[in-house]
């Protein structure tokens, strides 16, 4: 159980900027259909105001056109003007009508697209926050995986040095004993030319140094059996 929490612990995680980039996309689209009816709204408001402002103007002249009729004795000019300047108010009060409801509607998509914006907006700083701690926690994984590869590399550095210092010690322990051969005189320097030469000198300085305590242990007992 153990060992399969490490491995789920250690196996590398999925980049959670591409998920959230993935996730996060439809907030945008939909922000900016909205924006493209806003604009389409716009235009058309523009279109019938444009309109209206026609017919509010051929209102008093088709007015005044009937009145000149009849100065004229021209009835049936005058009915004619009538007629045209009525189905202009139908026309207009049509289009005011259609206006209005073009007013509301482009007022719901405005405050639609206000609340889309702010949450795209949150959106936007979320993922750039998600970026930036998986950027530094990456960071700090591959800061420890290198500092787990330097503890390796450390601890065969460490090796090697304590084998280099105890041929160290073994060295200066030869010299010492160089020292002391060269010292009693049992070492001819001059004479030294290959390494095999100083293992000899140290042999015979230990036969030396036995045959030295085997005369003594005699004389001792020589000593003893005088007595």
């Amino acid at each position: 159980m153990t060992k399969v929490w490490l491995n789920d612990l250690l196996e590398p995680a999925e980049d959670p900027r591409q998920t959230f980039a993935n996730s996060t996309q439809r907030p945008p689209e939909l922000l900016e259909k909205v924006r493209h009816a806003l604009g389409t709204l716009a235009e058309s408001k523009t279109r019938l105001q444009t309109r209206m402002d026609e017919l509010r103007a051929l209102l008093p002249q088709l007015q005044e056109q009937a009145r000149r009729a009849l100065m004229q004795e021209r009835e049936d000019l005058a009915r004619r003007a009538l007629q045209r300047r009525q189905l202009a108010i139908v026309e207009l009060a049509a289009l005011e009508q259609q206006w209005n409801e073009l007013a509301r509607e482009e007022h719901s998509l405005a405050r639609i697209e206000q609340r889309l914006a702010t949450q795209v907006e949150s959106i936007k700083a979320r993922q750039q926050l998600l970026a930036a701690r998986y950027s530094a926690a990456q960071v700090q994984v591959q800061i420890n995986e290198a500092m787990a590869g330097l503890s390796d590399e450390l601890a065969t550095w460490g090796n090697a040095l304590e084998h280099a210092e105890q041929n160290t010690e073994r060295m200066q322990a030869r010299a010492a004993a160089m020292e002391q051969l060269v010292e009693t005189g049992a070492l001819d320097v001059s004479n030294l030319q290959l390494p095999d030469m100083l293992e000899k000198q140290l042999t015979n300085l230990n036969m030396e140094q036995n045959v030295q305590a085997q005369l003594a242990s005699l004389r001792q007992e020589l000593s003893d059996e005088l007595q």
